[in-house]
């Protein structure tokens, strides 16, 4: 049977208090938990950043050889007319495209797992220490059925209806697992809202990361459909950077393993958005200039048959038993949300 947790409330509202940090008149007494290291207060969007690519656009990478003085030619538009947000493989690199904050607000939206990781960590950060302390440790399971946190106890836990997000976590010495749900909405435009849920696992020991997130933008709130969708899942370890990950974004879907720092190593992508599937090789240290040559110039690079990839570490192997994810794996209704899944005592809530 289901049970709910207390529910607590928040002085300021969800975009003042997660979206534009120092607002309001009670700051000091809203201070964001410091997940890491004294200093940071961004552990997993640091660790994830140390575990996947980041591949640096060409604008900063054009800044970094004019500083190490080479000579850069001017190019009038990064984007031409092969390589912009149309083509497929601009697709992929921007998944995993560098995002800071503030310099790339408002330039990459949150099809971009580093601004959906930025924003998601804003959302933990704020709710943390409105979690209460449960009696005891217990299961609970997310609004989305898709996302399974069956094989966690949480210690702590929050429903915050007026702002219409949850979150579970448990932190130990070793370990920082949470779960977070959100629901943002727009004052201007009442008919929209965007809905979240990200489960992540981090060991601080052996520095082994997960994340799970589903995310959904609904233009329409007096219908069950959500129009924009999307899913991803990152595993790996954000000391030797090695990793695995599982991206789907409305019908686009990319598969990626490999090392993702180090001269030497390299990462795999197979992708599709259709009938055709595709296979590419990257060096670990390449950004987005190595992969717009590669459209433009060595288009031959792409394959459609892996057998002439060259693979030393056999990532292959995962990539090709990994299925690529479908429309079942995303939150495409409001009417999954919040079913309940057998044999969990408790339920965080989405759309109060």
């Amino acid at each position: 049977m289901r049970t709910e947790f207390k529910t607590s409330l928040l002085i300021l509202p969800l975009l003042c208090l997660f979206l534009m940090p120092g607002c309001g008149n009670d700051s000091s007494d809203r201070t964001a938990m410091n997940f890491s290291d004294p200093g940071s207060e961004a552990l997993f969007y640091a660790a994830i950043k140390d575990t996947t690519p980041v591949y640096e656009p060409l604008s900063v990478e054009e800044e970094a050889l004019k500083l190490a003085g080479f000579v850069v030619p001017v190019q009038p538009l990064i984007q031409t007319e092969e390589w912009s947000s149309e083509e497929l493989l601009y697709s992929v690199y921007f998944t995993l495209r560098d995002f800071q904050s503030p310099r790339d607000e408002g330039v990459v939206d949150r099809s971009n797992f580093y601004k959906l990781l930025y924003d998601a960590e804003n959302v933990l950060s704020g709710a943390y220490n409105y979690a209460d302390e449960l009696a005891s440790a217990q299961a609970i399971a997310s609004p989305f059925a898709g996302i399974d946190t069956s094989a966690s106890v949480f210690s702590n836990a929050a429903n915050l209806e007026d702002d219409s997000l949850s979150i579970a976590y448990n932190n130990t010495d070793d370990t920082l697992e949470a779960l977070i749900t959100w629901k943002w909405l727009e004052e201007d435009n009442p008919d929209k809202a965007e809905r979240g849920i990200a489960y992540y696992v981090y060991n601080r020991a052996t520095h082994d990361i997960s994340i799970d997130m589903v995310f959904s933008v609904d233009y329409d709130i007096s219908t069950p459909a959500t129009e924009y969708n999307l899913r991803c899942k990152a595993t790996g370890n954000a000391a030797d950077h090695s990793f695995q990950f599982n991206y789907l974004i409305n019908s686009t879907a990319i598969i990626a393993k490999g090392v993702s720092q180090g001269q030497d190593n390299y990462v795999i992508f197979k992708y599709t958005s259709g009938d055709d599937t595709y296979y590419l090789r990257v060096p670990a240290e390449a950004g987005e200039a190595y992969f717009k040559e590669i459209c433009e110039e060595s288009p031959e690079e792409i394959l459609t048959d892996p057998a002439g990839l060259e693979d030393d570490e056999n990532y292959l192997e995962w990539i090709e038993s990994e299925p690529f994810m479908v429309e079942a794996d995303l939150l495409t209704s409001t009417e999954q949300l919040n079913i309940g899944i057998d044999g969990l005592e408790g339920t965080t809530n989405l759309d109060f």
